[in-house]
């Protein structure tokens, strides 16, 4: 039986989480600090009318608590109606495992005591990850809004480094805390948003498979510029197509992560610069794109969105992938008189 995991880093280790603990991913805000609340609490936040603790998952360790970084994130992960945050560094992977990849734990006795949150390791391709424990994780922490709502008033989490920055954290806090309308997210999608020469894609989830890194990829032969190659992606041969040709944009630079989606029984790899978020839109959120737009991919867009100050066009996946630019010819090429002649001789 597989089994679904997050693979994220913090503090220059590993970890994983099942993905169906995770209820949403989402930029670090500014948070606000609570008295009498276990140190390893950095604060809470707003999200949507819920008060959520955020842990530091290195402290929750026995580690010393590190700067936050404004490119952090906080995965919320909930189990049983308890909500709780979790600072996340990078974000590697989403992939699936079967249970013979995964190890119980080992005994860390004298390590610190972190062996009670770790439920296993998960063998992947370049080395092992922690696999957290829930519920364990979730024992014992804040939950009850009536206590967390006595806080204190809100402070850039373990310091901003410059007034710009702690604006950022302001304006996030302050986005996450509105309160939709009722029709107003009515039909709200989750897309993967990643980047391409500098300009932002979202891409439907439920097309999204995984998120990778590239790595080893194997050239194929004869084939067209937009095809990149093949690559061994736990045990499975993907192929990768850049959709840079098809979006009107130049293969002008190498795209080092990749976003495997799926139509069908098609499985293929786009290879992208950056992957750089999970958003939920609602269809008020995307507005159609100007006739006389400009904009990158527009035939294949079904509108444009803002997140985070910045456009992202909403690509339809089935369209794109039947696009003239990404198809192969499956006919072997003419040969001339002059070549036919030579070969009949």
């Amino acid at each position: 039986m597989d089994c679904t995991l997050l693979v994220f880093g913090h503090g220059g280790a590993r970890y994983a989480l099942e993905v169906s603990a995770v209820r949403e991913i989402v930029w670090l805000p500014e948070l606000s600090p609570v008295e009498e609340l276990p140190p390893y609490v950095s604060g809470v936040f707003n999200l949507r009318g819920r008060v959520v603790p955020v842990m530091d998952l290195g402290m929750r360790f026995g580690r010393a608590r590190e700067r936050y970084r404004i490119s952090d994130r906080i995965a919320v992960i909930e189990r049983n109606d308890a909500r709780v945050g979790f600072v996340v560094n990078e974000l590697h992977d989403v992939l699936a495992l079967s249970d013979s990849a995964i190890e119980p734990a080992r005994n860390y006795q004298g390590a610190g005591g972190s062996a009670q949150f770790v439920r296993g390791e998960a063998k992947l391709e370049d080395g092992l990850v922690m696999l957290l424990d829930v519920e364990a994780l979730l024992q014992g922490a804040p939950t009850a809004p009536e206590t967390l709502a006595a806080g204190a008033e809100p402070a850039s989490p373990a310091g901003a480094q410059d007034a710009e920055e702690a604006r950022i954290l302001r304006e996030r806090a302050r986005e996450l805390a509105r309160e939709p309308l009722a029709d107003e997210r009515a039909g709200a999608l989750a897309y993967a948003v990643v980047g391409l020469n500098g300009e932002w894609f979202g891409m439907p989830a439920e097309v999204v498979r995984r998120f990778s890194h590239m790595r080893n990829v194997a050239p194929i032969p004869c084939s067209p510029p937009h095809i990149v190659g093949n690559m061994n992606l736990h045990g499975d041969i993907l192929t990768l197509a850049d959709v840079r040709p098809a979006l009107g944009m130049p293969i002008d630079s190498a795209a080092s992560e990749l976003v495997v989606v799926q139509s069908g029984e098609l499985l293929v790899g786009f290879p992208v610069s950056e992957v750089a978020d999970v958003v939920h839109l609602a269809p008020s959120d995307i507005a159609a794109l100007p006739a006389a737009s400009g904009s990158a991919g527009k035939d294949y867009s079904l509108g444009v969105a803002t997140v985070e100050g910045r456009a992202v066009s909403v690509l339809d996946i089935e369209k794109l992938l039947a696009a003239p630019e990404l198809q192969v010819s499956q006919e072997p090429p003419r040969m001339s008189q002059a070549q036919a002649g030579a070969i009949s001789s």
